[in-house]
């Protein structure tokens, strides 16, 4: 019975080992999935297309023919496919620890285009 439990033991405490190493490892990103460099720039430009497309709405304009503009030219800037992009996505929230990483380069980039704009309102403001 003693031998028993060893085993157990033993092989609960690989398990623990192999999972706490899984977590810090590298993943591998397929071919087909948009690097995570590029990914950034993509979802960054996104995020800012998604505000236009806010100000549209407000201002009563088409939001199909607005939003479908605005995808169609960030795809085609980035070289990408609808389905590429949608892939990518699926596949980095399957992978959070990457997904996050790539988020927090999101917000340094949204939020030094924001420094950038609102340094440049106080300077039009201020020679006014």
């Amino acid at each position: 019975m003693f031998d028993i439990a060893k085993k157990w033991l033993l092989i609960g405490a690989v398990m623990l080992i192999i999972a706490c190493g899984n977590k810090d490892k590298a993943i591998k990103i397929p071919n087909n999935i948009i690097p995570p460099t590029e990914m950034v720039g993509v979802l960054v430009d996104f995020h800012l297309a998604e505000a236009v497309i806010r100000n549209a709405q407000e201002k009563n304009m088409d939001l199909n023919q607005v939003s479908n503009q605005y995808y169609y030219s960030l795809l085609k800037k980035h070289g990408i496919t609808r389905k590429q992009y949608g892939e990518s996505l699926q596949f980095y929230t399957q992978n959070i620890k990457e997904y996050q990483k790539i988020y927090k380069e999101v917000v340094v980039e949204l939020s030094k285009m924001q420094s950038f704009v609102i340094s440049k309102k106080t300077k039009i403001e201020s020679d006014e």
